[in-house]
């Protein structure tokens, strides 16, 4: 990074990822020196063109504490955002230790390394899914009732963000909800995605509880929500939650099959038989939208139109190349 004059350095753990490549962009442009620490496990699409007086770029692990530590030189800002993110991960492997490491034990330490190290305010990147087995509208003060392991060591996760509060750190959590949109690092494992996707390309979609509600929220919108806890009054956000998705976009899949159908119509659904989704709550953003004054700007068409932009541009290439979705290779 050459020496000039930004306003706050910012790290940014996962800084390349699905969320991170946006988030950098929009801090970058908002004066912030920002460093990213990713290991660019899904490639490193995010970032690759990005040039930047005000950017630096480490290929890192956060499970090497050397390596955080290091990143952590002079940061007045922590940002996290490195997990392996979902239940298809985990569905996908019975290595328990692998995902807690990675979800529980790596975050802990870079936690506790940002306080050590004088960053002054750190943000969680959490999840609605710590809601789990709820019903009806939630809001930040509901007691969770997580019904997986992803969502089980968010939640812990989310305990030892609080408890780290002191007179000079500020941490925050965001309960971000189910994503959707274009990223630079582009994701088609996340739900209104794969089902443009498929309808683009294979002319069908397959959609299972169709009738199961979840909140929703364009990827940019979560980049815009993180930067606007990053510009907040500490007082407003020191060891505050808050539930980040649109009050509007609280959707069933049917709803969001519909969604695509306005903008590309020329498919067939396939509804699979098979348990109902434990999930099936909405989500209330009012706090976020009363306190930090924030609300989203993207409805679900007009991600989606968006998204469809790209696709049919040759944007993206092969859309069902696994470096798309959020599994690694698993030993």
């Amino acid at each position: 990074m050459r020496k000039q004059k930004f306003e706050q350095l910012v790290t940014v753990f996962g800084g390349g990822g699905y969320i991170g490549s946006l988030l950098t962009r929009l801090l970058l442009d908002q004066g912030y020196g920002v460093r990213v620490f990713d290991n660019f496990l899904f490639g490193d699409d995010g970032v690759k063109d990005l040039k930047h007086s005000n950017l630096e770029i480490i290929n890192g692990d956060v499970g090497n504490v050397y390596q955080v530590t290091s990143a952590l030189k002079d940061t007045n800002i922590v940002i996290f955002l490195s997990e392996l993110s979902g239940k298809r991960f985990e569905h996908k492997t019975k290595n328990d230790s692998l995902f807690r490491d990675s979800n529980y034990i790596a975050p802990s330490m870079v936690l506790y390394a940002s306080k050590e190290y004088g960053a002054e305010r750190f943000i969680y990147a959490s999840s609605d899914c710590v809601y789990g087995g709820m019903t009806g509208l939630v809001y930040e003060t509901a007691i969770p009732e997580p019904v997986s392991l992803y969502a089980r060591l968010k939640l812990r996760m989310e305990e030892s963000v609080i408890r780290a509060k002191s007179r000079i750190f500020h941490p925050t959590i965001l309960r971000i909800a189910n994503c959707f949109g274009y990223s630079p690092r582009m994701r088609f494992d996340l739900l209104p995605n794969t089902v443009l996707r498929d309808a683009i390309y294979r002319k069908q979609v397959s959609i299972d509880s169709e009738n199961t509600c979840r909140a929703f929220v364009h990827v940019d919108d979560v980049s815009r929500a993180i930067a606007t806890c990053v510009r907040a009054h500490v007082n407003l956000v020191s060891g505050e939650i808050f539930n980040v998705g649109a009050n509007n976009q609280n959707l069933t899949r049917r709803m969001v099959v519909n969604a695509v159908k306005k903008i590309h119509n020329d498919f067939e659904v396939k509804i699979i038989k098979q348990q109902p989704d434990l999930y099936d709550y909405k989500l209330s953003c009012k706090k976020i939208e009363k306190l930090l004054d924030f609300t989203p700007t993207w409805t679900i068409e007009e991600g989606l139109a968006d998204l469809k932009q790209h696709l049919t541009s040759g944007d993206i290439k092969d859309p069902y190349n696994d470096k798309y979705h959020n599994l690694p290779p698993l030993s």
